[in-house]
């Protein structure tokens, strides 16, 4: 699902991989996020290829003595030792970065694709069928980003129409030279932090970069720490003003949970082992990285070593016939699980925080396929979940009728083991033992075909 990948930073505002920082708070138990005043504009702005391209803001020497220090304060301050290649810094204007956003976009990422993450989020309810989620991504990596950091190509990027850096930028420079440095000492690619590794397995990607997102969070916690009373009130006012930061209700609510896991929830999760024994033990975390969300959310199960347990993913190419496609197949994790039930589409499906956390905190481990028809234009889901015990199945199972109550209404067909609700498609979830089986398609004599392909639930 290429919203894991582009959106979660995937994520939203770190597109191909970028490691960024974007403005968001924490409201209670929530995320509001900070959005560019424009960044819902009904179109993209068009680009007339011959015009002459804006000139880069070119910092002064003032400024290039700033960044010396701040990278010195990093790597005293972090511990980790740059290597001979170093780190090629740069700085974008806005509208250097729409141009790069938007060349970036039109090499890695077609329409096709995008339509397709739309119906794999779609059929899972975290997004209404036909949302232009290609511009979300555009407008929040073009203008939600202060700066990043670019494995690929191990560049250093501010972005400001300003080239001098004021207090946030200061900021959010030192946690994105903390992400070269991570990058140069623990190579991100080995530790599946690639678009190869999400592909492979999504959870242990969210993992790691829940690791080093929680890493960066809180050395520039750390950094902010050391600033003056007056660099202090400049940081907010960019931070949480940033004149154009506000237009947070017309974003998909799942969306904004999702970008923040990985700074929020990672920063926890890292300040765990700083506070056992500073930067050296959160090094020794780096030499045995989290494998799933449900470690991030749970650190007592990162160090027991509960890993996620593997589940069979069948083949379902030839049970559907001809004229389906596979669109998707990885992980859902038990974070995408607490989102489907607390931070849907609808609203009115949507459950309470603690309950929806309760009932995904069983999950033991999962895999999931998405085909799509075409010509028929009809979507299929398949989602096959093992619960850390038998009671933990029942938990969702109940959770889900919910949830399933609240998006599709009274269910069409109960009977052992189960229960089915009529939507876009044929929506049943199966339960036996430990096992949950969520099954979506046109109708219900193919729910039954695909549900004979899953022998632990039938």
């Amino acid at each position: 699902m290429r919203s894991r990948h582009l959106l979660i930073g995937a994520a939203l505002g770190c597109a191909a991989l970028f490691l960024c920082a974007c403005a968001f708070l924490l409201v209670g138990g929530g995320v509001s996020f900070l959005v560019a005043r424009d960044v819902l504009d009904p179109a993209l702005p068009t680009r007339d290829p011959n015009r002459t391209p804006p000139p880069a803001p070119t910092p002064g020497a003032e400024t290039l003595a700033e960044m010396d220090a701040i990278q010195a304060w990093v790597i005293r301050q972090r511990g980790l030792q740059p290597n001979d290649d170093g780190v090629t810094r740069r700085f974008l204007s806005r509208e250097q970065m729409l141009d790069r956003t938007l060349e970036m976009f039109a090499k890695e990422t077609t329409p096709e694709e995008v339509a397709d993450d739309v119906r794999v989020l779609a059929v899972l309810g975290l997004l209404k069928p036909g949302t232009d989620l290609y511009r979300i991504y555009v407008r929040m990596q073009s203008e939600g980003v202060v700066g990043f950091y670019d494995p690929e190509t191990g560049e250093l990027v501010v972005v400001s129409d300003d080239s001098h850096l004021n207090a946030y930028e200061r900021s959010t420079f030192a946690h994105e030279y903390n992400h070269a440095l991570q990058d140069q000492n623990y190579d991100f690619e080995a530790l599946g932090f690639s678009e190869e590794g999400w592909e492979a397995d999504s959870e242990r990607a969210a993992g790691v970069r829940a690791l080093l997102e929680g890493d960066s969070s809180l050395l520039d916690e750390q950094y902010t720490a050391t600033l003056s009373a007056d660099e202090k009130r400049e940081y907010d006012r960019q931070a949480y003003s940033l004149e154009s930061f506000l237009l947070v209700f017309r974003l998909p609510p799942f969306l904004l949970q999702d970008f923040a896991f990985p700074y929020t929830y990672g920063k926890e999760f890292v300040r765990r082992y700083y506070d056992e024994g500073g930067w050296a033990r959160v090094d020794e975390v780096w030499a045995d990285p989290p494998v799933s969300t449900e470690q991030i959310l749970h650190p007592g199960r990162y160090e027991a070593g509960d890993d996620p347990l593997p589940v069979p993913r069948p083949v379902l190419t030839d049970t559907l016939g001809s004229g389906w496609r596979q669109i998707d197949q990885n992980v859902m994790g038990e974070w995408y699980t607490y989102l489907i039930l607390a931070w849907g589409d609808a609203a009115r499906a949507r459950l309470p925080d603690d309950q929806a956390a309760s009932a995904a905190e069983g999950w033991g481990g999962d895999a999931y396929t998405v085909f799509h028809n075409d010509e028929a234009d009809q979507t299929v889901l398949a989602l096959h979940t093992e619960w850390d015990t038998a009671a933990d199945a029942d938990e969702f199972a109940a959770a889900f009728a919910e949830y399933a109550g609240g998006r599709f209404g009274e269910p069409a067909r109960t009977g052992a083991g189960g229960a089915c609700w009529e939507g876009a498609e044929r929506h049943c979830l199966y339960v036996r033992g430990a096992h949950t089986l969520w099954l979506a398609a046109p109708d219900q004599a193919m729910i039954d075909t695909l549900r004979a392909a899953f022998p632990d639930v039938e």
